[in-house]
């Protein structure tokens, strides 16, 4: 197994993180670390952790979360990739459970689960990830069918990204969004309704509105047979990143 952690100055909270990983009950797996750039400590904080499971790679100059992960995807050996995220961690089952789970359904490609999120003042709070269903759009709700599935809390077949391709790295963000919908097309997806990983609140890029508004319109233009099928859902749709362009107007 494989697990990819890209990470950029997050010096401060790595730590955390690659102890979630090398803690797992099954231990049989390289982690592997792809620096996008940093210009603090990281690359000597990992240098502090004397495992032979982790492989550390230097990116010459930032490129991305989505450039990151498929620079990983790239130099992984195993046929199963999982994905941690530099700032979060997973209940120390995860990759047990998950591997498991897969072995029992040869025909699913991905499998994952709840999160617990995590305030800044340490507040846990539930987020439930959708259950698995055909179709990109759910007609009820407006939004994709693989929404709110959190890339850290999956486990997937490396086959699924020979099938339909890697992280789009023209994305300024959503890109785990948008690769999700695209396995979802070819591949079955398995939810472990229970909660395997700790997803901590910080800084990051959910809170830029900006690039979320502008990923936002890509995925209209890169799935627009699927919107324009729906006149009123896609008006909601663009209602939606309009407020997300103003707020970053004020910001």
């Amino acid at each position: 197994m494989s697990v990819i952690l890209p990470t950029y100055n997050r010096a401060q909270l790595i730590k955390r993180s690659i102890h979630s990983v090398l803690k797992q009950t099954f231990e049989s797996f390289e982690l592997i670390v792809v620096d996008d750039g940093s210009t603090d400590e990281t690359e000597e904080l990992v240098g502090e952790f004397h495992d032979d499971r982790i492989k550390y790679v230097k990116m010459p100059a930032r490129e991305g979360a989505g450039a990151a992960r498929n620079t990983g995807i790239r130099i992984a050996s195993a046929d199963l990739i999982a994905f941690q995220d530099s700032d979060d961690e997973w209940m120390s089952t995860k990759l047990h459970e998950q591997l498991l789970k897969l072995s029992e359904q040869p025909e699913a490609g991905v499998v994952y689960s709840d999160m617990l999120r995590v305030s800044k003042s340490g507040e846990c709070s539930l987020l439930v990830s959708p259950q698995f269903e055909p179709g990109i759009i759910d007609g009820k709700t407006g939004r994709y069918r693989v929404q709110d599935i959190g890339i850290l809390s999956c486990l997937i077949r490396k086959q699924a990204f020979n099938d339909v391709g890697l992280f789009n790295e023209e994305l300024p963000a959503l890109e785990d969004l948008e690769l999700l919908i695209r396995i979802s097309q070819q591949w079955k997806m398995i939810k472990m309704p229970v909660p395997l990983v700790r997803y901590h609140e910080t800084d990051g890029l959910s809170s830029d509105f900006a690039r979320l508004a502008k990923a936002r319109r890509m995925l209209i233009g890169l799935y627009s047979s699927q919107w324009t099928a729906d006149k009123r859902m896609l008006a909601r749709e663009l209602v939606e990143i309009d407020g997300l362009e103003k707020l970053a107007s004020y910001t």
